[in-house]
Formats: C-alpha cells, structure tokens, sequence
C-alpha cells in the first residue's frame, strides 16, 4: 500500500538546520511584530500640587522670605505707631485736664516748635501739710533752640524775692500759691522778660511713681550729700557724679536741701530733668518710648498736646545738653524782716538771661 501523503507542509526556516530552531526563529519573528506594534509605555505624571498659600513657607526662595519678613515688620511698625500714639493720647488728655484755662490764656503762643526756640516753664509743686494749696518748690524754664541745636536749663530759686501783684515783696514761689498756674507763668515772666510758651507741672508726690515707671534715671549729681536729714527723720546721701536712681531715690534727690541752700538744690534738680530726658531719649528705649512717655506724662499736667509732646521727644532726643548750658539765677541769701529771701543781682542776672537766650 502506497505510503499517505501529509496535507500540510512542515515549516521550516531558511537557513537552519532543524525544525526547533526554525520554531525559536518563528517565535522571535512574533515576538519582535507583537512588540513593533506595542505603543511606548508613558510614564505616570505626578498629581497636581495645590497653589501655595502667600502665607506658606514651604519651598520659599529669597525673594519669598524677603517680601514676607518686609510685611511682618511693617505691620509691627504700623501697629506699634497706633498703640503707642492710643497710650500717649489718653494720658495727654488726663495731662491737659490739670492746667487751668486761665494759664492757657497766660502763655504766649510760640512759632512751630522744630524751628523756633521755645521755653517751657517746669514746676514742681509741693503742698504743705494741712493746706491744699500748693507753693512751687521747683521754678526752672527749660529751652529748646533747634537753630542752635541746645537745651537749655534757667533755674530760679524759689526764695527769689519779687514784688506779687496785690502781695508786695514776698518769694517767687509764693506766685503759684496766691495766683496759681496763672500767677507763677506772670510772675517769672515779670522777673526775666522771657516769654513762656508752655508749662509742665509735676507734683512731687508723682515724681516716684513717675521714675519707676519708666525704669529708673541715671543722673549727674554736681555736689555730694552725706547723712543730710530728711523728712521722717531720716538721712540721706548722694555721692558726686553718675549715679543711678530709684522714684523714692529720685525724689530724696530733688527734695533733700537741709545741707546746703536753694542753689545747690536748683542743681539736682537740673540734674533730675536731665535724667528724665536721657532716659526717654535713649536709642535702646525708643521701642518703649511710647508707653515710656505715658507713663512720665500721667505725672504731670501739660498744656501741650501729643503732637507738641511727640515734638519734644524729638528735640530732646536730637539736641544737646552740656553742663554750661545748665544756669541757676544769682542772688545772695539775705533776711528781709525776719524773712530769708535770696535777693537778685540784676545786673548779672540780666548777662544770665542774655547768655540763656544767645546761640
């Protein structure tokens, strides 16, 4: 029987010698079509990242974190300029409510206070005990003269005799008792043909509170002071140069005058405001100025407004004060009908004015 013939033919690649390797060499023929036509994979894209918030400092450069630390400090400057203006506001208000109309209209009104000079009269007050009124027991005219870039300190001791409207002679600072705010603002205009522009006055029992407030005072005592008796039966002493005070340190200080006279005691008192000044005025307390200067002004009793305050902050901070500049009015101590009086030199007292005045 003839041997069957297979319908089919068995594949067989070219160019090999069996029929295994023509299968390998099928299967790499499919294998490389199948891939031919297989798109290229596309890689997987990261999801979207939400926009930064301006407030974020994720991934900030230097431009970021520039712009953002400008606003930061800007707003603190903005709100440290409304809350320091909002604490010297009211207690310039309370300030204002202690000078009475009637000194208001006593002063004479001066040009802008940044380029003209100006005198303010500081009083500090002190009552007796059991009288409420008060007689001035600190009589100093301090002026700032921005042409000629000083302050300057006129002292008058307060036994200085003067002739009082309706009084006759009797001491200047028996001006403030008799007349007041009024009576004290005529008086030493009277007796050293200065215009008074403002008044400040302090009573002495806020000096204390004042000085502790605004951190203690350094101060530059011109005379030393040992075991000088006090009221309350105390002693005090004060060595000279700079020397550090307390508000109860401070008000021994401008108070104590059993050891020597009215002179000396001017002097301390000079020294005082100065301190005051130095202190508000110092670089390192400018942040604090504000709340600084409230607290010194809660103390006083001012015609002047925040504006004109922020005006003398200003000046005290950018003029200058040397121990030359500081003057107590000359006079020799004499007793007048029992009464002891330091009783003016004239013609040096008017070389004093002049010399006060002169740039």
């Amino acid at each position: 029987m003839p041997p069957q013939t297979k319908p089919y033919r068995r594949f067989k690649a070219r160019g090999t010698g069996s029929s295994a390797e023509g299968m390998e060499g099928l299967q790499a023929l499919t294998q490389g079509a199948a891939a031919a036509d297989r798109p290229e994979p596309v890689p997987l894209a990261d999801p979207p990242r939400p926009p930064r918030r301006w407030w974020s400092f994720r991934g900030l450069g230097i431009w970021g974190w520039t712009w953002r630390a400008g606003v930061v400090v800007a707003l603190g400057f903005v709100a440290w300029g409304v809350f320091g203006y909002m604490a010297l506001q009211g207690a310039v208000g309370e300030a204002n409510g202690r000078i009475s109309a009637s000194a208001k209209a006593a002063l004479t009104p001066g040009a802008a206070m940044l380029s003209s000079p100006q005198n303010t009269l500081i009083i500090g007050s002190d009552a007796r005990p059991g009288e409420a009124r008060s007689r001035a027991d600190t009589i100093m005219i301090m002026r700032t003269d921005p042409g000629a870039g000083k302050v300057k300190w006129l002292s008058i001791p307060r036994d200085f005799r003067v002739d009082l409207p309706g009084a006759g002679p009797n001491k200047i600072n028996a001006a403030y008792y008799l007349g007041g705010q009024k009576g004290i603002i005529t008086a030493v205009r009277e007796l050293t043909g200065l215009p008074i522009h403002h008044i400040v006055v302090i009573k002495f029992n806020g000096v204390k509170r004042m000085v502790d407030d605004i951190g203690g005072i350094t101060v530059s005592n011109p005379t030393a002071i040992k075991n000088c008796p006090y009221p309350g039966g105390t002693t005090v002493s004060f060595p000279t140069g700079q020397i550090d005070l307390t508000g109860d340190e401070a008000l021994k200080f401008v108070r104590v005058r059993k050891c020597d006279d009215d002179f000396h005691r001017a002097a301390r008192q000079q020294a005082f405001v100065s301190g005051v000044k130095s202190r508000m005025a110092s670089l390192s307390g400018i942040p604090f100025s504000p709340w600084r200067g409230a607290a010194a002004i809660r103390a006083i009793g001012t015609d002047m407004g925040v504006t004109d305050l922020m005006k003398l902050g200003w000046l005290q901070w950018r003029l200058t004060s040397d121990p030359g500049d500081r003057t107590v009015l000359a006079g020799i101590p004499r007793t007048v009908n029992g009464i002891s009086y330091v009783v003016g030199e004239p013609n040096q007292d008017e070389q004093q004015v002049a010399a006060f005045v002169r740039r």
